[in-house]
């Protein structure tokens, strides 16, 4: 495979993920027909106030951009000055595709990185599996990225945000009720 291509040979970590995300949802879920569609949901995942306070840095526009069914991969490309682009390849129009090029720009991470794939990353990916796949679907490549071959343990367990969870002695994991204005 060539170099910085993801699941090639210089980035193990990439194939990593790639297999625990085939594994954790093979056929890779929702499925676009249209570059209209495929923009539509990306531009969902960015308008929702969740992305911006999970992902305070992250660029909050991304271009989605067709690749040819004969590219080799989809990849993403944060530029310093924080303009976002993601190259999707024909074939591969799926929620899993999109949500793993997403977790690049939400991690800054992309194309030719040797880390591009590496803790933050994993942890950005499995906070958007969370929410935009299902607590079911982000279990399931939890799972699998931390059983990987590598035995290394590649997610941080994911934390909800502190307004959804009442962590205290005896009471985690119990919804907050909402605050009641006076």
């Amino acid at each position: 495979m060539s170099p910085g291509v993801p699941g090639s040979d210089d980035d193990p970590a990439g194939r990593v993920v790639q297999l625990a995300e085939d594994a954790a949802l093979p056929g890779g879920g929702r499925r676009f027909g249209t570059l209209a569609e495929l923009q539509e949901f990306v531009t969902g995942v960015l308008a929702d106030p969740w992305w911006h306070e999970t992902f305070p840095w992250a660029p909050v526009d991304v271009e989605v951009r067709p690749r040819s069914s004969t590219a080799t991969f989809s990849a993403a490309h944060v530029s310093v000055t924080g303009e976002a682009v993601v190259f999707l390849r024909r074939g591969s129009w799926d929620a899993v595709t999109v949500l793993h090029e997403l977790a690049h720009v939400a991690d800054r991470s992309g194309l030719g990185d040797r880390t591009s794939h590496g803790e933050s990353f994993t942890a950005a990916l499995a906070q958007l599996w969370r929410r935009h796949l299902g607590v079911f679907a982000w279990a399931a490549l939890v799972r699998d990225l931390s059983d990987g071959d590598s035995g290394v343990r590649r997610v941080r367990p994911a934390t909800p945000p502190a307004n959804e969870i009442d962590a205290g002695p005896g009471r985690a994991g119990r919804h907050r009720p909402a605050p009641v204005d006076p």
